[in-house]
């Protein structure tokens, strides 16, 4: 229902809800697995009788009913099929009823079995129904009949999703504009409320949710106490409470236990690509990447190894997953014969970097990542690392740090105005130089690199440091030197001798 263009809200700022109610949700678990067209229901074998807790439409026309005793119940329908709880049933119902819903918005509450609520606070108002009516449709397609609530909050969406169900529809919405006039086609059985008062309703008169949602809250409170202040609240959408969404971290997980004795890795490889192709379609669906990829192996002597192995950066090439897990997995230690393999994904949103403006980064983040992962393995993770000069007046003086996640990225406050003029480069090892000087200059030098007559030099330039701690003392003189036919070159001159550091370009 369209608003008035004078009373039209701000999309940013309207707050709603959705609560998708899976009706029979275990019951609806098992029916994915086949038997939607015969006459099914669901019963506890716990108890000492056993009973029917829920059954399908078939089975009802044919008189079954919840709470009735099973033996009962095929009297009653002979070609009933009986089936029990599934844990397993019901965990990939669950899975599959949340990962479908993260493709609409991000915050989910689990309320119950069966029943999410929905933060609609990210989408459009206008956009609701029509993305409720998709997301249904979708439901449906993998075997799940839903029923969705729309409201201003969590206690008013779960509402509406019941009178959808009691109303035999899709979709319904409590909007702001007409929620009276909705309220006053739905009976108290809908907002969940307790027999005694609805009992008391019935005493004064009262059949809809509307008309007693039209009370004054201080008739309600000295009359029905917390209880109907409670729901009075509910209905008049005062009652708000905050979400607690689901943990995503064990979502997205696959698992296999071999019947098998396996002694080598091809098997493990084989599932690998089997259980990315899975979980990156399942993944890509919510709109997230992957941001860590966790494996678990399982031995047949009850030991197991495991590792997180983060990416650079989220992704949801298969390529870049598989080549990033099956590296990692040619270190596994095979004491014995592999059992099982569980591989689960770590989802995160899609993310956006923007570079400095004069830094160039990496060209593949993943490829990079991939060969650190390797040179750690054959030089040791100790000696891999970027060099940082230390804050010292020693020329040359620098500590390995780790790798910064893009190229041109450094610790620190940002640099100032790029240096102008010839560039120092220093050699890997200083060359050891004889120095003929004349009035305190250096007239001529003579090296394994190099031999020259010096044409112009300038210098000294001294300095020297840590002559506070014992035998840890340091001075150098730095001349640069421009030598016939070779160029420009810094010459030091220590208390050990003459060397040459390098040259400039």
């Amino acid at each position: 229902m369209k608003e008035p263009a004078g009373e039209k809200r701000s999309a940013k700022a309207e707050a709603g809800y959705a609560v998708i109610w899976c009706r029979d949700f275990r019951l609806q678990a098992l029916k994915r697995r086949g038997g939607r067209d015969l006459p099914v229901a669901l019963v506890d074998d716990a108890q000492r009788q056993s009973i029917v807790l829920c059954c399908n439409a078939l089975a009802a026309r044919s008189g079954v009913a919840p709470g009735m005793p099973t033996v009962q119940a095929l009297a009653r329908c002979p070609g009933l099929r009986v089936e029990r709880p599934s844990e397993a049933s019901e965990l990939a119902a669950s899975r599959l009823l949340l990962e479908t819903a993260l493709g609409w918005v991000p915050g989910i509450e689990e309320t119950a079995p069966g029943i999410l609520t929905l933060d609609l606070s990210t989408q459009p108002p206008d956009q609701w129904i029509e993305s409720a009516w998709h997301l249904r449709d979708r439901l449906a397609r993998t075997g799940l009949e839903v029923a969705v609530g729309l409201g201003e909050t969590p206690a008013l969406a779960r509402i509406a999703a019941q009178a959808a169900l009691h109303e035999g529809v899709e979709v319904w919405h409590l909007a702001p504009g007409d929620r009276l006039a909705r309220l006053d086609r739905l009976p108290f059985l809908v907002a969940e409320c307790g027999a005694k008062l609805r009992e008391k309703f019935q005493l004064w008169g009262l059949a809809t949710l509307g008309s007693f949602a039209r009370l004054r809250r201080e008739e309600v409170a000295a009359r029905l106490g917390d209880e109907g202040v409670e729901l009075w609240l509910r209905l008049t959408g005062r009652l708000r409470r905050p979400l607690a969404l689901a943990k995503l971290e064990e979502l997205f997980e696959e698992h296999h236990d071999f019947d098998y004795e396996v002694h080598e890795r091809e098997p493990l490889f084989f599932l690998l690509r089997r259980f990315l192709g899975s979980l990156a379609g399942r993944v890509a669906a919510t709109g997230r990447s992957v941001a860590a990829v966790h494996w678990l192996v399982s031995f047949a002597d009850g030991t197991f190894q495991g590792r997180r192995l983060a990416l650079p950066e989220p992704s949801l090439d298969e390529e870049v997953l598989f080549r990033l897990t099956s590296v990692s997995l040619e270190g596994l230690e095979m004491k014995a014969a592999i059992q099982g393999l569980r591989l689960r994904f770590e989802p995160s949103d899609p993310v956006a970097t923007q570079r400095p403006l004069f830094c160039k980064g990496l060209r593949n983040r993943h490829l990079h990542g991939e060969t650190l992962t390797r040179m750690r393995k054959i030089v040791g993770a100790d000696r891999i690392g970027s060099p940082r000069r230390i804050d010292s007046h020693r020329p040359g003086a620098c500590e390995r740090f780790p790798l910064a996640a893009e190229l041109g990225e450094t610790e620190g406050p940002p640099p100032g105005p790029p240096v102008t003029g010839p560039t120092l480069r220093r050699y890997p090892l200083a060359c050891r130089t004889s120095v003929q000087v004349r009035e305190g200059k250096p007239l001529r030098v003579e090296s394994a690199r190099l031999t020259g007559v010096v044409i112009e030099a300038h210098g000294p330039w001294k300095s020297g440091g840590d002559w506070w701690h014992r035998g840890q003392s340091w001075e150098r003189s730095e001349w640069d030197v421009a030598l016939l036919n070779h160029g420009i070159f810094r010459l030091v001159e220590t208390p050990q001798g003459w060397s040459l550091e390098g040259y400039y370009d």
